[in-house]
């Protein structure tokens, strides 16, 4: 990516999650990017134009990492623990990204559903290792599709914390931790 449209990302992730996506203006994005309103159109049509890529680039973003990680265990268990931790410690290091995903997943519109879309292709790489985990006679019989919504839900919420209670103490190995050791253990004591 161009590092003119990586300053847009930038500057309309942080302008999107401060201002919200329908009092956010184009001048505005185009003033906290340092570039000529004309460079924004250069590059983006609209608003929905620069929210689809923001979207598009973060979850493209997050799915790379979360490939890469992945790729170095065999073992679908310690995958899941993986793939919470990089989603974690992405949308610890994006808070920014973590606004505009709330804000958009349930919405309505062509905008959300192009969002949903998108997210669904990062579920499915836990999907897969919900069946593979199963497969390896590690995990219960379980839906994939509600245990992958599951983990990123938790996470997700989690870190909302980081914005609606402007916590900066929140420690992504222990939020990996504890989404891990809950869903796989849940909160019951066993003797």
């Amino acid at each position: 990516m161009s590092s003119t449209k990586e300053r847009i990302f930038k500057a309309a992730l942080e302008t999107f999650s401060r201002r919200g996506f329908y009092k956010a203006t184009m001048d505005e994005i185009a003033e906290a990017a340092g570039v000529a309103k004309g460079t924004l159109y250069y590059h983006f049509k609209s608003k929905d134009d620069i929210l689809d890529f923001l979207i598009d680039e973060g979850i493209k973003r997050l799915k790379q990492q979360a490939i890469e990680e992945i790729s170095k265990v065999s073992d679908a268990i310690e995958k899941l623990k993986k793939i919470i931790f990089v989603q974690t410690n992405f949308l610890y290091k994006n808070h920014d990204f973590i606004i505009v995903l709330l804000s958009q997943i349930w919405g309505h519109g062509d905008v959300p559903q192009k969002f949903r879309e998108k997210l669904s292709t990062y579920l499915e790489i836990i999907e897969k290792i919900v069946k593979e985990g199963k497969d390896q006679k590690l995990l219960a019989d379980c839906n994939e599709k509600l245990v992958a919504a599951a983990f990123f839900g938790m996470t997700t919420s989690i870190l909302a914390l980081k914005v609606i209670r402007e916590e900066n103490t929140l420690d992504t190995q222990e939020i990996t931790d504890t989404v891990f050791n809950f869903a796989l253990n849940g909160l019951k004591f066993y003797h």
